[in-house]
């Protein structure tokens, strides 16, 4: 094997041990977390009757959700 090779080959190989790093950190992550992914837009989330943060109870009791 030459050297351009083995370069090449160790630079695939650590591209695609970085993407499956990353799949696999992205599919397994926690996902019942305290943080809103829609900036408080309770209107429109979907997560809206599991969710627990207090910005979400008052748009609940607001607009007699509860």
């Amino acid at each position: 094997m030459e050297r351009r090779d083995f370069i090449k080959n160790v630079a695939r190989g650590s591209i695609l041990t970085s993407i499956g790093l990353l799949g696999g950190l992205l599919l397994f992550k926690d996902k019942k977390s305290d943080f809103c992914d829609f900036h408080f837009v309770c209107s429109k989330c979907q997560q809206l009757s599991e969710c627990k943060l207090p910005e979400a109870d008052k748009f609940k009791k607001i607009n007699g959700i509860i």
